[in-house]
């Protein structure tokens, strides 16, 4: 009798292994997760301020254009050699003025998906570090109790399914 005492399946200690799953769970998911996608939510606001910023200077730079090519409307009314050397003027300097806004917007676009992609290389691999360090835990606490070999295989299965699962 005392045999089956120790093969047998404790009821108890099953529920009580989910209970600290679970709360494990919500732990990580209060502390790690919200965080992560906090952060995320401000980067992705950041970046929306960057490209509006962006399309308004470029706006700026077409209202600009806009308003000297009227001057030069007018000044073709008062002497047409004059005219001739200043659209050319006008043409260089908004030529100039729209490849500098897109070349800033272009790097602020860059600069911002290379911030964006350090951030997330970085916020994974906290969590792959977190998750390794969650497995090595319980991988301690499995070696603690005797365990049947299909039981242990079972078990590892079920940690990878889930951790691919929430990753």
């Amino acid at each position: 009798m005392q045999t089956l005492d120790i093969i047998s399946i404790n009821l108890w200690d099953i529920l009580i292994s989910l209970a600290n799953l679970l709360v494990m769970f919500l732990i990580v998911k209060k502390f790690l997760f919200k965080p992560v996608v906090k952060v995320m939510n401000a980067r992705q606001e950041q970046v929306d301020k960057i490209y509006s910023d962006a399309n308004e200077d470029r706006a700026a730079a077409g209202e600009m254009k806009q308003e000297y090519e009227a001057r030069l409307a007018a000044a073709r009314d008062e002497v047409d050699s004059l005219v001739r050397s200043a659209v050319q003027t006008a043409q260089r300097r908004s030529d100039a003025i729209m490849a500098d806004a897109a070349s800033q917007a272009s790097h602020l676009k860059q600069k911002a998906e290379q911030e964006i992609a350090m951030e997330k290389k970085q916020m994974l691999q906290s969590v792959q570090s977190e998750l390794s360090d969650m497995a090595v835990s319980i991988a301690a606490k499995v070696v603690e109790r005797e365990v049947k070999q299909q039981d242990h295989d079972a078990f590892v299965d079920e940690f990878i399914k889930n951790v691919g699962e929430k990753s």
